[in-house]
């Protein structure tokens, strides 16, 4: 920025704006308004990562839905721990669409409970898309793998308030064991 000379008598009409902007623009004298939170709460953002494995219980299936529970589940991860989880996805049959290999994708929905048995519980929401691995009916299927988005709907004990999103895989197998990896971030 280039030196712009000023006069003495310029400095006295300055003073008073200087003074103001210096006020304005300092803590104490600012109200903070990007925070709802109450005085001496401090909320942190954190990495939250979480592998889980449970048992996926379906059906019964019909022309529009085809409800999927997951059953004993157990979870580890950061900042989470480790501990059980369940949670229920229904595979949206009536809006299937080709996978690029004579199979079949649905649209999925639904929510998985980490801390499942605790007072420290986080309810998130997923929503996404499954697809069948390979061709053949959805019947006679051996695997599907699912892409969804998650959001942390509510959170109870240690997490209550707690917010986040993030990115969930979801596999399952011939053994109807399920997989689930939570990538993404929570807030509390």
């Amino acid at each position: 920025m280039p030196f712009i000379p000023v006069r003495r008598k310029h400095w006295l009409a300055l003073g008073p704006l200087a003074l103001a902007l210096a006020v304005a623009t300092s803590p104490a004298g600012a109200t903070d308004h990007a925070s709802s939170e109450p005085a001496g709460k401090h909320r942190s953002e954190q990495r939250l990562v979480v592998r889980g494995d449970a048992t996926a219980v379906e059906g019964p299936c019909d022309a529009r839905v085809c409800p999927l529970e997951l059953a004993d589940g157990r979870f580890r991860g950061t900042p989470v721990g480790t501990g059980a989880y369940a949670g229920s996805v229904e595979l949206k049959v009536a809006h299937a669409f080709p996978n690029g290999e004579g199979g079949i994708c649905a649209p999925l929905k639904g929510w998985v409970v980490l801390g499942v048995g605790t007072p420290d519980r986080l309810i998130l929401a997923v929503s996404g898309d499954s697809c069948q691995d390979g061709a053949g009916p959805i019947t006679a299927a051996s695997s599907f793998t699912g892409l969804a988005q998650y959001i942390v709907k509510y959170g109870t004990g240690r997490y209550t308030g707690a917010t986040g999103t993030g990115l969930a895989s979801l596999s399952e197998d011939a053994a109807n064991q399920h997989h689930l990896t939570l990538i993404g971030r929570i807030v509390r």
